[in-house]
């Protein structure tokens, strides 16, 4: 803070009023500090990408019979982006993803958690098909039409998130701006390999970003790459093949935990694509 003005003299006044107006700009400058601190707080808060700022109404969950769960904040009337989160082989039901599918509908999107298997049923070439069922019902029971879709996944999940992307149109369903798969897998230890959809029908415009773990001893990182080999029908600029080798975040199981980790090498990935996606190629 400036010295206080002395008024011992007949300048006392001007200087007063200089002190003022040092003291004003001083003010001035500490109040743009403080504004950029607060975005920079909103951008960490966010995962590092330019997503809107999270939302004061609370989270609500819907679950749409036995094939779907949405995670979402606000109106579901309104045009709204959707991220669409295929669980892993056996992980069932939403609650293995809770923390990221919140993280996701704290920034705005409207989450959907599609249940592609039961407990008892692991055909695996019926889980494309199950997987589809509940995303069409979850949209239908909102009525919403996006105005962007991600379709994401990890795992078995991730796979299904590159089949969707190529079968998606002929199914009358939203085709995705953008593909993010995690740790894909097509067999998954002992079970049957899930059946492969054409890669290569993926929209050319469409962006892929396909993460292997570095010490994933599950399924490796062939899957990972053989998937961004296949999509022969993406651009190559848009196709990204990543591999996490950050401790906490490298293992095939690790996505499923919600430690600094996965939420700076996977969480905060996807929350980029998410907001890069709804800005370069909204859904009709």
């Amino acid at each position: 803070m400036p010295p206080r003005a002395q008024h011992s003299s007949g300048l006392a006044p001007r200087r007063t009023y200089r002190a003022k107006r040092r003291h004003g700009r001083l003010w001035a400058a500490a109040a743009g500090l403080a504004g950029l601190v607060a975005v920079a707080v909103v951008l960490l808060s966010s995962g590092g990408s330019c997503s809107p700022a999270p939302t004061t109404a609370p989270l609500r969950r819907i679950t749409v019979g036995t094939g779907a769960t949405i995670v979402l904040r606000g109106s579901p009337a309104e045009r709204r982006r959707v991220v669409v989160l295929l669980h892993g082989w056996k992980l069932l039901g939403p609650e293995a993803y809770r923390r990221w599918s919140e993280h996701l509908a704290r920034l705005g999107s409207i989450v959907i958690l599609p249940r592609y298997q039961t407990a008892t049923a692991q055909d695996t070439s019926a889980v494309l098909a199950n997987a589809k069922v509940g995303i069409r019902a979850a949209l239908d029971r909102l009525r919403l039409r996006p105005s962007s879709l991600v379709v994401a996944g990890h795992s078995a999940g991730a796979a299904l998130a590159a089949d969707y992307a190529a079968t998606a149109a002929d199914a009358g369903l939203p085709a995705p701006a953008a593909v993010f798969a995690v740790y894909p897998g097509r067999a998954i230890r002992d079970n049957p390999p899930i059946p492969e959809s054409d890669a290569s029908l993926i929209a050319a415009d469409t962006r892929i970003v396909v993460l292997a773990g570095a010490s994933d001893d599950v399924v490796g990182e062939g899957p990972a790459r053989e998937l961004v080999a296949a999509a022969t029908g993406v651009q190559p600029e848009r196709r990204d093949f990543v591999v996490v080798d950050a401790p906490g975040a490298d293992k095939h199981f690790d996505p499923v935990l919600d430690g600094r980790p996965v939420r700076r090498e996977i969480w905060r990935r996807l929350d980029r694509l998410v907001t890069a996606a709804s800005r370069e190629r909204p859904s009709g």
